[in-house]
């Protein structure tokens, strides 16, 4: 990577810091989450652009009126698609024998996504894409009906349960798709959750969002492509 002294991160509420709080039962920030952590080992001014909720569609929304109005350079580190890849689950507890469609469909992630790191290019910034820490299927399952959906219908719908982590590991394959056709570095955190005996302990009760030691392990990835 060239000398780089900025770094604009878009993406959603992993990049932004948000852990799930067990005894308050509900979301909160970590001060000390991975963007911060790295930026300021490497010397770089950090905007964090992250959104919790944020798909790629908002996320190129984001980035748009970003650009227009702002002196450009530096790096853009973009990370989507746990959200992407998110049912309605409610509806799929509701109708499990409907087709129901994800919140971004593959091929408009995939063509967003390239849409994005084109304008990043476009404004003179080094885009750098980032795979999706995993996800611990169960633990999500149990997490998002733990309000009385309907479990039956929603795993009569899946299948099973797994196919969650599968379908969740498809738009990761895309993240890395898109970095190989547009020649982009990849910050691989995947990988490095992955290489974990037990991965799922750096995730939070939720199964989806890392905790403060899964932000302590991006923040080694992505201060080692940083350096």
């Amino acid at each position: 990577m060239r000398d780089i002294r900025s770094v604009t991160v878009w993406g959603d509420s992993v990049m932004k810091g948000v852990v799930y709080d067990e005894e308050k039962e509900r979301y909160t920030l970590l001060p000390e989450c991975s963007a911060n952590r790295a930026s300021r080992a490497l010397g770089l001014r950090l905007r964090n652009r992250s959104r919790m909720g944020c798909t790629v569609t908002k996320g190129l929304q984001i980035m748009r009126k970003d650009l227009e109005t702002e002196a450009a350079g530096g790096v853009a580190l973009i990370e989507f698609g746990g959200n992407d890849c998110d049912y309605d689950w409610a509806q799929v507890a509701q109708r499990p024998l409907d087709p129901h469609q994800p919140k971004t469909p593959l091929e408009i992630f995939l063509s967003q996504l390239r849409e994005m790191v084109h304008l990043a290019k476009q404004k003179g910034m080094e885009p750098v894409m980032m795979t999706l820490p995993p996800i611990h299927a169960e633990r999500y399952f149990n997490f998002f009906t733990r309000g009385g959906l309907n479990r039956e219908n929603i795993l009569l719908w899946l299948g099973d349960i797994q196919f969650i982590y599968r379908w969740h590991e498809r738009y990761n394959a895309a993240v890395i798709r898109v970095a190989k056709e547009c020649g982009c570095l990849l910050a691989d955190v995947r990988e490095a959750f992955l290489g974990q005996r037990h991965y799922e302990d750096l995730l939070c009760a939720d199964g989806i969002h890392p905790n403060e030691k899964g932000h302590i392990l991006m923040d080694g990835v992505l201060e080692d492509y940083g350096g």
